[in-house]
């Protein structure tokens, strides 16, 4: 019988709860060194020695570094977009106009940003860094699922929306707040000390790109 194809994010197969324990305790470490230490500080053995376990232990479940990083990259972005989801359920979303939604959920993602900044950073760096198309696929697929529920809200207030192409505005529109939230926020040495005024701009830049009328708006 052919072996199973194993994705090379995944870590080696486990078959018991304890060793379960012992590899969410790895990629908790792992994902920890990577938030201190960034991508190159995230060596195999800074990540046993963060776990309490033998580098042996390590490589019993991952065959190197990258697939450790792989496996912290996946699991940090599927649970977001788990949690993401969940919040998007949120029935007062649903009555809110494209305005004040806007500046919701735009206040929340920067909010997540702020929150995890040193790991989504160094997350960030790894992947822009990796030269393997598969891996690069992958996560697009997962990053592309953080959008996909925001969209939805969006494409549901099209009669609010003035731009010729309200679909593709959306997605657009929404790549483009992402990449000004992690410039300002992940990538700026300050910090984005002026946050607020910073997401008053992207929030209007966003409405204003979508056709969003004046009224609707609350900045």
């Amino acid at each position: 019988m052919a072996r199973e194809r194993r994705a090379p994010d995944s870590p080696l197969p486990t078959e018991q709860t304890r060793s379960q324990e012992t590899l969410e305790r790895l990629l908790t470490a792992a994902e920890l060194v990577l938030r201190d230490e960034g991508p190159d500080g995230a060596t195999l053995r800074a990540i046993a020695d963060r776990a309490g376990l033998s580098v042996g232990i390590v490589y019993r479940r991952f065959p190197d570094k990258d697939t450790v990083l792989r496996a912290v990259y996946m699991r940090f972005f599927e649970r977001s977009a788990a949690a993401n989801a969940t919040a998007l359920r949120d029935p007062r979303l649903s009555a809110m106009p494209a305005g004040p939604l806007a500046r919701r959920l735009i206040d929340g993602a920067a909010a997540g940003y702020r929150t995890h900044r040193r790991l989504l950073r160094a997350l960030f760096m790894y992947a822009r860094n990796h030269d393997d198309p598969e891996f690069q696929r992958r996560a697009e697929l997962v990053n592309a699922a953080a959008f996909d529920g925001v969209a939805k809200l969006f494409e549901s207030r099209t009669r609010e929306i003035h731009h010729p192409d309200p679909a593709a505005a959306i997605v657009f529109g929404l790549r483009a707040v992402g990449a000004v939230l992690q410039d300002c926020i992940l990538f700026d040495p300050s910090g984005a000390r002026d946050t607020e005024r910073m997401l008053i701009e992207v929030t209007r830049m966003f409405l204003n790109y979508l056709g969003v009328a004046s009224e609707s708006r609350v900045l």
